[in-house]
């Protein structure tokens, strides 16, 4: 019997019906895929195209108060289950995860119950200012 060792660093949330857009690098074709869990690190999503272990890929988020894009490594196929690791730096990372805790429960109020949230070790909602983040002008 083979023994799964968890080596996720990130917990996971499932968002319900959420749509991202996905496409690979260095193609001009990107389609809508629902996802099936995320987190800080990466994503699991149901393919509806042909993808394989090792394929970059950029991820565009229904954001509306900031662009989200994050790149990704696809890291396991099986059917139509894709897991994808993000490659992008902790500070991307954290942007993107502020802006999915502030946006997701308008974007799937229907979906999901209140209060889930991504997180990112050694984070505490409450430990810094981000709103920052959020003035558009600054960009």
């Amino acid at each position: 019997m083979k023994k799964s060792i968890d080596k996720r660093i990130y917990d996971r949330i499932k968002p319900g019906k959420f749509a991202v857009d996905i496409k690979l690098k260095n193609s001009n074709t990107s389609y809508s895929a629902d996802l099936i869990n995320l987190s800080a690190g990466g994503m699991c999503f149901l393919r509806s195209s042909i993808i394989n272990k090792g394929d970059e890929l950029l991820v565009k988020f229904p954001f509306k108060t900031q662009k989200t894009v994050l790149q990704g490594e696809v890291i396991r196929v099986e059917g139509r289950e894709v897991a994808v690791q993000f490659l992008n730096n902790d500070e991307d990372i954290k942007k993107f995860v502020d802006t999915f805790n502030l946006e997701f429960p308008t974007l799937a109020r229907d979906t999901i119950r209140t209060g889930t949230k991504l997180s990112m070790p050694g984070h505490h909602e409450d430990s810094d200012d981000t709103t920052s983040i959020f003035d558009i002008d600054n960009e």
